[in-house]
């Protein structure tokens, strides 16, 4: 059935026949450097002006082609990532708080999913996206509900030219880990195509230190951990006429997993998940005059099948089948008062279908309907004012976001501040509400405001030096936390229990130096994120003022790149503090720095670029733990190989 809807999917997107010509909302680029024209800058515009925005540079995305999601936001950005493994499951905490707070878009379209409401990071590859943007804190309303931590934003972009440009690649190291992908885009003025194709399987059966079952530490191999997973991607754009732009995409993903158990555990039993996800869009652009409409129809489709038995058992002794459905159509329209004012307004309307093995009913249905309006004002050629406010409809019950926001040129394009007040909520995921046993169909949406400030600092240091510098300031209040604990009844149930305080600092700095032969880059990051529980729940709530369970107080990461001539180095090393596995920080896991190195040469072949490298991964062999009980790989090499013509 997969692999019939897999052809039947292809045949509809080589079906469009029409195409589109639009110079201002155009995309343009080389196949090392996508330059997304104005149609992208409407969407970056569309943040709220105060709100904290970075991007990952395109050198460090095609340096990372072979990785996941999760390691490039772990090792690039303040984003922290809580993961159980290579290949399984990982989740982000956004500027302190929980992982379903972050919001992940999909070229506009929120692809959380609706049952968890938290995304997994490792199940995406970094070969699918030609643009990773961060937007900090829940300032953006246009993001829609959710993102109180902050909203992830993936995009795809097309090249409009007469070439064809293939890159494919192979990878294989340690643990019997072996990747391989392909792209091509074919087009010219009126049409481009992207398809894409990636597999990655492992052993996983890394080697690491023991230190919980016997008194001494011992090394072993993790068992249980082997993994596969394998993408497809298709995207279409037809310029149709000089105003308009017609768009699909289509992305298959699949996995297959072993879910090892913790090493504190010495039963054997055995827990296998698979996945499938279907998302695909088709979108429609019109451009007249001052007039802006961006029109989007989306279905989404998410499987999961969950096994679980015990040596000696000739059947599985668990199983669960979950599925759920998304469709979503929306209006996006934008209009030019004049050269100093700019209103938009959206509209949008999504349904969630869910059938799911623990749920209280067979099949569980969400509508949400929202209507987003919002007003920039160019108040004087250094100063841009911004407000937003958003109404949610979810099945009915009402609630309002809004938001408040500056950019300022301080002075001449060197010196910028940003700042923003917003209020935001979330509604409670599906299986907050109807998980059995303990669903909870009584729990409210958390909500609360945030505060916002960004100092930009850009130097005019001159060839060969550039520097960029920002620091940023948040704090926000979140009331009526959701939290799953215990019952009388011995099972876990969610309660809106807890209001927390999340506030801290962000440091970025890049620093770069070029000449004809020579290239430095350096990019470092820093964030303090204190997350507490800011009001007791009981005379004796020894949770109070402490920090919220794995989210760490501090993190860092740096890279460094070097490049002379066509050889070049990549140096990388990532800190995370402590974290707390209990509320109330009695029990904790150990802070730890990882560090990565990677060497390569550049190299040509006719019309073949061809880019071999080694990166070594913990390279001094520290032993550490993202998640309790839970090690992670000690040193392990890859090799891989990079084709472009």
């Amino acid at each position: 059935m997969k692999y019939t809807l897999f052809l039947l999917l292809l045949t509809l997107i080589s079906l469009f026949a029409q195409g589109q010509h639009r110079d201002s909302i155009a995309m343009y680029g080389t196949i090392d450097t996508v330059l997304v024209q104005e149609k992208q800058l409407d969407k970056a515009k569309d943040a709220n002006a105060g709100t904290r925005v970075s991007t990952i540079d395109i050198e460090i995305l095609n340096s990372n082609r072979t990785k996941s999601l999760a390691e490039l936001l772990s090792e690039n950005s303040v984003v922290y990532i809580k993961s159980l493994g290579q290949g399984a499951l990982a989740t982000s905490s956004f500027r302190g708080t929980s992982s379903t707070h972050t919001r992940v878009n999909w070229n506009g379209l929120n692809i959380n999913p609706p049952m968890a409401g938290s995304f997994n990071f490792s199940q995406i590859p970094v070969f699918f996206t030609d643009n990773v943007e961060l937007q900090y804190g829940a300032g953006n309303v246009k993001n829609g509900t959710g993102s109180i931590g902050g909203s992830i934003n993936l995009s795809n972009a097309p090249i409009w030219d007469d070439q064809i440009h293939t890159r494919a690649f192979v990878e294989g190291g340690s643990y019997s880990t072996y990747t391989g992908a392909a792209s091509v885009r074919v087009g010219n003025s009126r049409h481009s195509f992207h398809t894409r194709a990636y597999y990655q399987q492992s052993d996983n059966n890394y080697t690491y230190t023991n230190k919980v079952l016997m008194k001494d530490p011992f090394r072993e191999k993790r068992k249980e951990a082997q993994y596969k997973q394998a993408g497809f991607m298709q995207e279409a754009y037809f310029k149709t006429s000089a105003n308009t732009m017609l768009s699909a995409n289509v992305w298959l993903q699949y996995g297959d997993r072993r879910l090892p158990q913790p090493i504190m555990v010495s039963v054997t039993q055995h827990e296998k998940q698979e996945d499938f996800d279907l998302r695909s869009y088709i979108g429609f652009d019109y451009l007249w005059g001052k007039h802006k409409l961006f029109l989007k129809g989306a279905y989404f489709l998410s499987t999961l099948q969950y096994d679980k038995w015990s040596d000696g058992t000739y059947k599985y002794a668990e199983e669960a089948f979950n599925r759920s459905v998304t469709y979503h159509v929306g209006a996006d329209y934008h209009y030019n008062l004049s050269r100093f004012v700019n209103l938009n307004t959206t509209l949008n309307y999504t349904r969630d279908q869910i059938k799911a093995a623990n749920f209280s009913s067979d099949n569980i249905a969400r509508n949400v309907i929202s209507w987003q309006a919002n007003f920039r004002w160019s108040a004087t050629p250094w100063l841009l004012v911004n407000g937003q406010f958003m109404g949610e409809w979810n099945d009915g019950e009402f609630a309002p976001t809004y938001s408040i926001g500056l950019f300022a040129h301080l002075h001449e394009n060197v010196l910028t501040l940003k700042g923003n007040v917003a209020y935001n909520y979330r509604f409670p995921s599906m299986n907050d509400l109807y998980w059995q046993p303990g669903g909870n169909s009584n729990l409210t949406p958390e909500k609360g405001f945030s505060y916002d400030l960004t100092l930009g600092y850009t130097p005019r240091l001159g060839d060969p030096f550039t520097l960029n510098l920002d620091a940023a300031l948040y704090l926000m209040d979140i009331d009526g936390w959701i939290m799953w604990l215990p019952t009388k009844d011995w099972f876990w149930e969610p309660r809106n229990v807890q209001n927390v305080r999340s506030y801290g600092a962000e440091l970025s700095a890049k620093a770069i130096f070029r000449t004809n032969h020579f290239h430095a880059r350096l990019n470092i990051n820093y964030n303090y994120s204190p997350s507490v529980n800011r009001e007791r729940n009981f005379d004796e709530d020894d949770t109070y003022k402490k920090q919220l369970p794995y989210i760490p107080k501090h993190k860092a990461n740096a890279l460094l790149n070097i490049e002379y001539k066509n050889c070049f180095l990549n140096y990388q090393t990532n800190y995370t503090g402590i974290r707390y596995t209990m509320a109330d920080e009695s029990y904790k896991t150990n802070a730890y720095t990882i560090h990565n190195i990677t060497i390569g040469y550049k190299l040509s072949l006719h019309k073949i670029k061809i880019t071999p490298q080694i990166r070594i991964e913990n390279l001094f062999d520290a032993y550490y733990e993202s998640t309790q009980y839970y090690p992670m790989p000690l040193r392990n090499c890859l090799a891989s190989v990079m084709f472009e013509f």
